[in-house]
């Protein structure tokens, strides 16, 4: 899984303005600054890019302290405006594409490449004080009103169906969905899913 350990910026926020851009069909300026503008899903992306870059970048606090205070009010902007809060520890690979706002927490998880999060999902780690967050593999498509929990491994390609409770690991490129969990299929093709959103 490739994850923005790395810390640059650009190269992450390009690819994930690509996957925005491909329901359009262009990446002209004008085609961007209008994805920016009129898409929730990617303003908190690029809000949990920037605080991730922040976090990894800058020791000094002087520069520090007023970049992570300007974070700090655009993630709380993105709460209140769209009810989505990335936390800007987990590690998210390039490519993640959020499709509705609304009722998405990530806590601080790792996610791999190319991702799908729809709405009313959550990702983090137990109540019940067990630690661990989830490993999520790259070519995830998580559906409406699911919830992912604890220190487990979702396989590359996996497809996580609307209000499904995941507490256990699953290998790559298996369908399911449900609470309690079933598997619905196995060595399932989810690309349809994350190409048409």
């Amino acid at each position: 899984m490739t994850t923005e350990t790395s810390g640059r910026l650009f190269p992450l926020i390009r690819r994930d303005l690509a996957r925005y851009a491909l329901k359009g069909g262009g990446m002209s300026f004008l085609r961007k600054v209008f994805v920016v503008l009129d898409t929730p899903g990617l303003q908190a992306i690029l809000v949990y890019r920037f605080g991730f870059w922040v976090n990894r970048t800058f020791r000094f606090p002087l520069f520090r302290f007023p970049l992570k205070l300007t974070h700090f009010l655009l993630n709380k902007l993105c709460i209140v405006l769209w009810g989505i809060h990335i936390n800007a520890q987990a590690e998210i690979g390039a490519g993640l594409y959020i499709g509705h706002f609304g009722g998405i927490l990530v806590g601080p998880s790792r996610i791999g490449e190319d991702c799908n999060i729809n709405h009313q999902v959550t990702i983090g780690g137990r109540a019940d004080g067990i630690p661990g967050n989830p490993t999520i593999g790259r070519g995830v498509w998580i559906g409406a009103g699911s919830i992912i929990f604890g220190g487990i491994h979702i396989g590359d390609g996996a497809t996580i169906g609307p209000v499904t409770v995941v507490s256990r690991s699953l290998p790559p490129k298996v369908m399911v969905i449900g609470n309690p969990m079933r598997l619905l299929r196995k060595d399932y093709d989810n690309s349809v899913q994350r190409e048409n959103f």
